[in-house]
């Protein structure tokens, strides 16, 4: 506990993850005062919010903003000791207006670097930069399991991860002393339900992706711990780090089980509602860490599982049962198969011939014939089903035996960083196609920026970190938009050995999108969002 006030700031503080954040903050020990940066055309907050307003009236101060703004995000800022960065425009939301995405997960978070070093407090502010699973893009039960430093990759059209990416590379590359990036992994929170059965995003989720899921709550014990932690003197050594947030053992399941889940609340399963082949096989995002642990050593956040979540919106939403009498075939009705004609929907993409999304997101016309069209014909994961025949799902899932996934990055992991010199970054460069074009290098040093060399010859300036701990690598040719890691593979062992998990090698000139045109009828206006 604290005696002088401190100040922490949130962003995107009306959001699932940013609500449950102030809500923890509100019951720290520590006496907060509140500054919430909330987007200025929201009119409408959702109860929750305007419950924490009452809750902390004199603690809470609201600033009306736009992250795009940079006086505005300037403003916020200055009177600010920790900076809580959860805003950001996600899916559904970024898939419908890219370019409002662009301008609010990367501009936004350009703006808040940029207002911390013009504060003239850069010393005293610390930033919690909130970035995304998404970043390490699709996974199969091929690699399951991800880590610090694998391959930061976007999947195709996932403008969300896109801008997550560039928006994270911009906090690695700072010079603000104090920052911390934490991806987090997808969130279970209490708007769950409701915004996925309001959108085509639901037939995104792969049913044999890996998924470990994290609570709302646990999300807001982290950053509240964090804050708590860090005052107590107890997080020496944590900053300028980049961690993932998981909710471990209890949380890791597939989409098919998080189907499974939600459909249990009506004595149902996802079986019963949906056809296999309306959900896309690849291009989506997820995984199983094996370092998510190490967030919770530092922070200790981990309290609920993936069933606690679900009992808890057993009892929330307890009319959900009455699911069970009505006829199975009008629920698939109105609240599944309306939403197959959404733009947003891969059936939709089908029927209206978006061959760029139909390449991408089932691998081609072909694939997508080939798919099976009933359940009994259909391999799925959870149930120790594969393409290839048989497999052990619980075997699959043992935390031990994770190094069996593990990637290969390029140097000798086994040095500690204190060792690793300019022949580890000749080898990592190397392993990603490249060269290393910097003649010296201070051992240990992972943040004093040297040059490297990509296979296509664009030479950029980068620290070791962000390149060995963190999985990024040219920004120019290896980040998206636009998306070319068909051809990129070829040339980058980093890539290769995870994107061919999903994708053929005779895709190797395929770069998304094919057209700028490609997305005209998802482009709609934010405020009819």
């Amino acid at each position: 506990m604290t005696d002088k006030l401190i100040t922490v700031g949130v962003t995107g503080a009306d959001g699932a993850m940013g609500g449950e954040v102030v809500a923890h903050l509100l019951a720290s020990k520590n006496n907060y005062a509140l500054r919430l940066f909330v987007y200025d055309k929201v009119k409408h907050y959702r109860s929750f919010f305007k419950k924490l307003l009452k809750i902390g009236k004199g603690r809470i101060t609201i600033v009306r903003g736009d992250l795009k703004n940079f006086d505005e995000v300037s403003q916020f800022v200055s009177g600010c000791d920790y900076v809580i960065h959860c805003g950001a425009v996600i899916p559904p939301k970024s898939d419908h207006n890219p370019e409002n995405t662009k301008n609010t997960n990367l501009h936004g978070t350009e703006n808040i670097v940029r207002a911390i070093h013009e504060s003239g407090r850069e010393n005293e502010i610390k930033l919690v930069h909130i970035s995304t699973v998404a970043v390490y893009g699709n996974r199969n039960y091929k690699h399951l399991w991800a880590r610090m430093g694998d391959p930061v990759m976007s999947s195709p059209y996932d403008y969300y991860s896109a801008y997550k990416i560039k928006g994270e590379r911009i906090v690695l590359e700072s010079d603000i002393p104090n920052w911390v990036i934490l991806r987090q992994t997808a969130v279970y929170h209490k708007y769950f339900l409701a915004n996925n059965m309001n959108d085509g995003l639901m037939f995104h989720t792969c049913w044999n992706s890996p998924l470990e899921w994290c609570t709302d709550r646990d999300s807001g014990l982290c950053i509240q711990n964090l804050v708590d932690f860090d005052l107590a003197g107890k997080l020496n050594g944590f900053w300028n780090k980049d961690y993932n947030i998981g909710g471990g053992a209890g949380c890791r399941e597939t989409g098919y089980d998080t189907f499974n889940y939600g459909f249990a609340l009506m004595g149902a399963n996802a079986e019963k509602f949906f056809k296999p082949y309306w959900n896309i096989p690849r291009n989506f995002h997820g995984v199983w860490y094996t370092d998510s642990h190490v967030l919770d050593d530092w922070l200790h956040y981990r309290t609920e599982s993936s069933a606690d979540y679900w009992r808890r919106m057993a009892k929330e939403l307890w009319y959900y049962k009455l699911g069970a009498i009505v006829p199975s075939a009008l629920i698939r009705k109105l609240a599944i198969e309306r939403l197959l004609k959404n733009s947003n929907a891969p059936m939709n993409w089908v029927k209206t011939n978006k061959e760029g999304r139909i390449d991408a997101f089932f691998g081609g016309r072909k694939a997508l014939e080939e798919l099976p069209k009933t359940w009994d014909k259909f391999p799925v994961l959870s149930k120790g089903q594969t393409p290839e025949g048989a497999v052990d799902y619980a075997d699959l899932k043992d935390e031990n035996k994770a190094d069996r996934f593990r990637l290969n990055h390029g140097y000798d992991e086994s040095k500690p960083d204190q060792e690793l010199d300019l022949s580890d970054m000749k080898s990592a460069a190397a392993f990603r196609g490249g060269s290393v074009e910097s003649t010296e290098m201070t051992k240990g040093d992972l943040y004093t920026r040297i040059n490297w060399k990509c296979h296509n010859g664009h030479v950029f300036a980068a620290r070791p970190f962000t390149i060995l701990k963190a999985g990024f690598w040219c920004p120019e040719c290896c980040e998206a938009p636009d998306w070319s890691f068909d051809k990129a593979s070829v040339h980058v062992p980093f890539y290769a050995q995870v994107w061919y998990d999903s994708h053929r090698k005779d895709e190797e000139n395929n770069v998304y999108p094919y057209s700028e045109h490609e997305d005209d009828d998802l482009l709609v206006p934010v405020e009819k969002l």
